[in-house]
């Protein structure tokens, strides 16, 4: 059963409750070429020509266009507890209520999330 899904521009992504990500539609830009050896997967979002996909470990993985380096992962980032994506960025938000956002701006900077 499904139970969570994302939608880019042309793509879609489907969480499965056994941690599978399956992903459908256009793959121009290898935004449906989920990587093999991804673990176990609890969160999913879609940009427009990219997907990230949140492992049960807290790694965020992103495949697809990076053009404005919306797959670029900080390496130095720690467990992530939930992301987004837009049309050519992703944030990545860990528990310390910390978002890091790498887009097209080529930066990546931490933001402080406050309720």
């Amino acid at each position: 059963s499904v139970v969570a899904v994302a939608a880019g521009r042309s793509h879609t992504c489907a969480l499965q409750a056994d941690g599978k990500l399956v992903c459908f539609g256009s793959s121009r830009n290898k935004q449906c070429d989920v990587p093999r050896d991804l673990g176990p997967v609890v969160a999913v979002a879609a940009g427009d020509c990219h997907t990230c996909a949140l492992q049960a470990d807290g790694k965020l993985v992103c495949f697809g266009s990076n053009d404005f380096r919306q797959c670029d992962v900080p390496r130095d980032l720690g467990p992530v507890v939930a992301v987004v994506a837009g049309g050519h960025h992703t944030c990545a938000f860990q528990a310390e209520r910390t978002a890091t956002c790498h887009d097209e701006s080529h930066r990546s900077e931490p933001l402080r999330v406050h309720r």
